[in-house]
């Protein structure tokens, strides 16, 4: 099967959604498939190598902080998209995140119907910014009105024009169905996977205190402040933590970040490690006991997976909504409750025991990519010159 992929991120760098549809295509390779993966950066720009994957980069698109993530390819996309359906055989066309926008608008309008055509939310604009719009602060706000409210129309305009919708989540199809009338015929949820033969339970060597790590990309919706609440309550039960904080982020945020923890006097338990490579982050995680993660919202976020495909415990808030094994092995805590109620969960979840051969067996890229496949075949038998 011949695949289109357009997705903004693909490494390097490895931030933020970019290993997703990466290990995505790499396990769809790995089962007989071409990939084309039209993505963001400069034409010249590297890229992460792997068999049955070309990667075409696409050139700058316009500043996102003036436009938004729905134009970050602008409409050199367009005329893209058409001459690789020119020249090659495209069996379906993938969309991932923001970037549908304008081929959905076409679509619509008669355009790009002879291809299959699969939108991938990894998250809701409308569940975003319901969820950290009163954490805002007012600047952040009126970017927000602008942004979400193009990316909510992006979401809108994509259920119609789209052919099969998928969502990492309960709670995203929810909103999809709920909100913005999505047919349920043409939702489906597969969560999100994650490369099990990268990250690896290790044996850790015995010291004292508790190692804990986030990684992610800083910002407001990350709710840092609530975890520095809880790491000052562990510091004064004489726990010893520390914690390992991992990426890249907002500056003035970060700034605002180390002020707060200076006030709390807990900057010395933190260390700010700043962006790590996607491939260097299971030694990392082997360093440390427990993942903490207390967002106001998420889709199905990466890092929990990989956490505990590392063997941590993982203590989160009720941001996303998960099925299957990693349901029953999260701690979940509300934002609401208090710190020491957080701080014992965070304490009595280090006696969990993870089942990692069960875990493996739900969550690789391999069973995704075998679940999406399934789509993909439903839906190319469905075109009428498939009979």
């Amino acid at each position: 099967m011949h695949i289109l992929r357009v997705c903004y991120e693909y490494p390097p760098p490895w931030d933020g959604l970019t290993p997703g549809p990466y290990e995505l295509s790499r396990a769809q390779a790995e089962a007989g498939h071409d990939i084309v993966f039209l993505a963001g950066g400069k034409k010249t720009a590297p890229y992460a190598e792997a068999p049955g994957i070309q990667v075409e980069r696409l050139g700058r698109g316009l500043p996102t902080y003036l436009f938004g993530p729905f134009l970050s390819f602008d409409l050199k996309l367009i005329f893209r998209i058409r001459k690789i359906l020119k020249k090659r055989p495209i069996d379906v066309i993938h969309f991932h995140g923001n970037t549908a926008l304008w081929f959905s608008v076409l679509r619509l309008l008669g355009f790009f119907k002879s291809v299959p055509y699969v939108f991938h939310a990894h998250s809701t604009s409308l569940g975003n910014l319901k969820a950290y719009w009163r954490k805002a602060d007012a600047r952040t706000k009126i970017k927000a009105l602008f942004i979400w409210t193009m990316l909510m129309i992006q979401d809108f305009l994509t259920i119609k024009a789209a052919d099969a919708v998928i969502t990492v989540s309960a709670k995203d199809r929810d909103i999809f169905v709920q909100c913005y009338k999505c047919p349920e015929r043409k939702i489906l949820v597969i969560e999100n996977g994650v490369n099990t033969g990268l990250f690896v339970p290790s044996m850790k060597a015995s010291r004292e205190g508790l190692r804990i790590i986030l990684a992610a990309y800083l910002q407001p919706r990350k709710n840092l402040e609530k975890l520095f609440s809880v790491l000052r309550v562990l510091n004064k039960q004489g726990i010893s933590p520390h914690l390992t904080i991992v990426g890249r982020g907002e500056a003035g945020y970060i700034s605002k970040l180390k002020i707060l923890a200076k006030k709390l006097e807990i900057d010395s338990r933190i260390t700010w490690k700043g962006y790590v490579p996607y491939p260097e982050l299971p030694g990392v995680y082997a360093e440390h006991d427990i993942l903490l993660l207390f967002s106001h919202s998420e889709g199905l976020p990466k890092i929990v997976l990989e956490a505990l495909s590392c063997g941590l415990r993982v203590v989160s808030t009720r941001s996303f909504a998960v099925t299957g094994y990693v349901n029953e092995i999260v701690a979940w805590v509300d934002e609401e409750d208090d710190e020491e109620k957080i701080a014992n969960a965070v304490l009595q979840t280090r006696e969990k025991v993870i089942d990692w051969d069960r875990f493996k067996i739900e969550y690789s890229w391999k069973k995704k990519a075998g679940e999406i496949d399934r789509i993909y075949r439903r839906l190319i038998e469905k075109r009428p010159d498939a009979r």
